[in-house]
């Protein structure tokens, strides 16, 4: 290792020095030397040495030597270069830390500099999410235990809490040894922790879940709806959907039954009908619990633009709102309706039907692409060489056929083709003619 010679030492010594001095001085002196530039609401120090941050309101931050501290517009230094980090202030109050050992320690300090929580604490607010609290509340944790404070210091809630979540309408929930309750902005616990689950409250209710069951309860802990149903209550209009005795229907804010608890399952409403599964077998009821499609089909998916896709027999099609049979049952797959058609399979190869169920492109390809491009889809149909490609216009003419190894879309009336497997690639247009790129 070489020895530093009597000049680096000395020039060692007087940066060390230099930075001490400064760093001794800045944190005893009461004001930064300067001017505040309100144009550009930055404050221009005398000195150099100042890292001076941007004003928000009254107040900016200033750093020396890694430290942060605080500045009004005249350079008074209302907080001294004492932190690792400070945010800006929210409600008269910023959040202040240093990081020393892990982990990081927390505190609060108000707008005269005071600390009205000392740094001490593992987790608190930051600047974000004590905006998303709307509360005058303080929140910080050690070890995850969690409690509140109000902005001068005082506590609200012990540090015992397993998580403070954020309000909704006016009450924020909160978590101990498994179960959940309520606070309300003043930290006060007005529903009790007796509760497996709260959701977030509506104007005035929510549901909640105790001993595996659900029901509803309004912002004074009073229970609405009886905590005696099988599954969540989820509201959709007036009606929720929630099962009892093992069997699903439908109810209103007061527990009016709407649908009998009658279903293995029972959907929400989509294109004014719900699909529901009655005795292994799946229809369809309307918004009284009158069956509109009934119920002798095996497999039935969600109704789409008036169109919905069943199954019966191992054989698919699809129905109408009026549960009328549009696509024949014939087919050995169906996919939803998209601008008037669907993909259909049968004997293993894919064609297209209309919503009438007339075919508007033979069950004869392999491939769909799906979707047209200058009036051309791309198909696919496989050969003993290999899966060959064209395009069919949409009437279902195949206008190009498919003696491509590859293609590319149309674009501006031109795809990009292959005609052999690794060959070159050449541009057609749009009645299959080749021409120059």
């Amino acid at each position: 290792m070489k020895t530093p010679t009597s000049l680096q030492y000395s020039q060692f010594v007087f940066v060390f020095a230099t930075a001490l001095t400064l760093t001794i001085s800045a944190s005893a002196q009461t004001k930064i030397e300067g001017k505040y530039n309100s144009k550009t609401k930055k404050f221009e120090a005398v000195s150099d040495v100042y890292n001076i941050g941007d004003f928000r309101g009254a107040f900016a931050t200033f750093r020396t030597n890694d430290k942060r501290g605080i500045i009004d517009t005249t350079g008074k230094l209302i907080v001294p270069m004492k932190y690792d980090e400070i945010e800006p202030f929210l409600d008269g109050v910023a959040r202040v830390e240093i990081f020393g050992d892990y982990p990081t320690h927390y505190g609060y300090i108000d707008e005269q500099g005071n600390e009205v929580l000392p740094v001490i604490y593992t987790d608190a607010d930051d600047w974000f999410y004590r905006s998303m609290r709307f509360s005058d509340l303080l929140v910080v944790g050690i070890d995850q235990k969690y409690g509140c404070f109000d902005k001068k210091g005082k506590k609200v809630l012990p540090l015992e809490y397993g998580g403070i979540g954020n309000y909704s309408s006016g009450l924020a929930t909160i978590y101990k040894d498994g179960k959940m309750g309520c606070i309300n902005k003043e930290g006060k616990i007005v529903i009790p922790i007796i509760y497996e689950r709260i959701s977030d409250f509506g104007i005035e209710t929510t549901t909640v879940q105790k001993d595996g069951k659900w029901g509803i309860i309004n912002k004074a802990g009073e229970v609405v709806l009886p905590i005696i149903y099988e599954a969540e209550i989820r509201f959709s209009g007036e009606l929720a959907i929630t099962k009892l005795n093992g069997k699903f229907g439908a109810i209103t804010n007061t527990g009016t039954v709407l649908i009998p608890f009658q279903f293995e399952s029972l959907a929400y409403f989509r294109e004014g009908l719900a699909h529901a599964i009655l005795n292994g077998k799946h229809g369809f009821i309307n918004e009284k619990g009158v069956t509109i499609i009934p119920f002798e089909y095996d497999w039935a998916g969600n109704f789409n633009q008036g169109f919905v896709n069943v199954k019966k027999d191992n054989l698919w099609g699809h129905l109408n709102l009026e549960g009328k049979i549009t696509t024949p049952l014939e087919y050995e797959q169906t996919g939803d309706f998209n601008r008037g058609v669907a993909n259909v399979k049968k004997n293993g190869k894919s064609g297209r039907v209309n919503t009438e169920g007339k075919i508007v492109l033979p069950c004869k390809y392999d491939g769909i692409n799906g979707s047209f491009s200058d009036g051309r889809m791309i198909v696919s149909i496989n050969f003993p060489e290999g899966r060959k490609k064209g395009f069919v216009d949409e009437a279902g003419n195949e206008v190009i056929p498919c003696i491509y190894y590859d293609v590319k879309a149309f674009t501006g009336g031109k795809a990009n083709v292959q005609k052999e497997a690794s060959g070159k690639w050449i541009f057609i247009d749009v009645n299959g003619k080749e021409v120059n790129g």
